[in-house]
């Protein structure tokens, strides 16, 4: 769903290469109208430390709360891969190195890593851009043109796989971010390209991490699409090469056979989430990232106009656990903390408005000034309760 996302994680890590004083911890959460809190849960609570603004204090302010609201880290890479370094077994770019070395420092002692690599391109339906001294940088002139059954790139993405697994030891393990948003359908010839690469990436690295669970993502809405059955019709062919069903879902927007006008959960079909889990009853099931808008999404350059408030998103976290605790799933990683009102300012004053940002801007338990939302006190009651299988 999420074509032409193009920052990242890294994005705000590029210059990150000495730690400063953690920002002050946000404003304590309220009260919401909870029910009785649950006697255990069978997943795990994961939060992505994205930062609301480009600084350190931001960075800081976003492992804290990671650290304090969750018992899953998720590190999000989807601006690059080093491919031709990747190819020859090179070093890579000090400044790569500097930010892996930095996110290896902020996981605590015994803290579960969900990390996520990809090797397509925000839109989804190309290899990865360049990741060196910047990321998302133009491809290299030889690696122009390059599909995913190209064996280079074949190559050069196991070889990247296999450094970031033993760099970060992960405990769960993305080698694709949203593979299935840009298919067309399941007889679209890129599935057959991408399934040269995943079939070759997926059994080698499941025959040497037999203990650490490999997948791909899929999405749960395509602006190529509409058609619910032919989106996952598409998942299916990707799914053999993937441990779990992880999903990356944004229900509030891209929605199959829905025109949402208001972000209200209650018009979610019952099954949302178990229609998805039973793609492969066999296999266990995940939300890879997802989110909810606490406030109006406007859009006038995309024509989007979508009412939502922070009760809906409360609304819709309680819904999404307490889902997950039915289908006895592994973990959910929530993707946005602190709403990024500054970071998006700042990347519109650097490089111009590019309104598809907001899609993701104001889904966080905190608001752009750093106050706390309701669906905070859901996700932590839910924290609180203990993790049994």
């Amino acid at each position: 769903m999420k074509a032409y996302r193009s920052f990242s994680l890294l994005a705000a890590l590029v210059f990150t290469l000495v730690a400063c004083e953690a920002a002050a911890t946000p404003s304590t959460p309220i009260v919401y109208n909870l029910p009785p809190p649950p006697e255990s849960r069978s997943f795990l609570l994961g939060l992505n430390p994205f930062p609301h603004d480009f600084s350190l204090d931001a960075l800081d302010e976003a492992f804290e709360i990671a650290g304090n609201h969750a018992d899953l880290l998720l590190y999000h890479f989807d601006s690059g891969v080093p491919w031709p370094e990747a190819l020859v077994g090179k070093a890579y770019h000090p400044v790569v190195m500097e930010n892996l070395e930095d996110l290896v420092s902020r996981r605590k002692p015994g803290q579960k890593l969900y990390l996520a690599i990809t090797p397509n391109a925000p839109e989804r339906n190309q290899i990865a851009l360049y990741n060196e001294a910047e990321e998302s940088m133009e491809l290299p002139p030889e690696w122009r043109g390059k599909t995913f059954s190209d064996p280079d790139v074949v190559s050069a993405y196991l070889n990247h796989a296999r450094f970031m697994l033993d760099f970060l030891k992960p405990d769960y393990f993305a080698y694709g971010i949203e593979v299935t948003c840009d298919f067309t359908g399941p007889q679209d010839p890129l599935i057959d390209e991408f399934l040269v690469l995943a079939e070759e990436v997926y059994t080698t690295l499941k025959a040497e991490n037999p203990d650490i669970p490999i997948f791909l993502t899929i999405c749960t809405g395509s602006f190529q699409t509409d058609d619910l059955d032919s989106l996952m019709a598409s998942a299916e062919r990707v799914l053999p090469y993937s441990d779990y069903v992880g999903i990356s879902t944004y229900p509030y927007w891209v929605v199959p056979g829905m025109k949402i006008k208001e972000a209200n959960p209650a018009d979610l079909p019952d099954h949302w989430f178990a229609q998805w889990a039973a793609l492969a009853p066999d296999k266990p099931f995940a939300i890879t990232e997802t989110g909810y808008p606490a406030e109006d999404l406007l859009m006038p350059e995309h024509g989007v106009k979508i009412k939502g408030n922070a009760a809906w998103q409360a609304d819709y976290v309680a819904f999404m656990l307490e889902s997950l605790n039915a289908l006895d799933a592994e973990f959910i990683a929530w993707f946005i903390p602190r709403d990024y009102d500054q970071l998006y300012d700042f990347l519109t004053e650097q490089y111009g408005e590019f309104q598809f940002y907001k899609t993701w801007r104001d889904t966080g338990f905190y608001d752009g000034a750093g106050s706390v939302r309701p669906a905070l006190s859901v996700w932590d009651q839910w924290l609180g309760a203990p993790v049994e299988k």
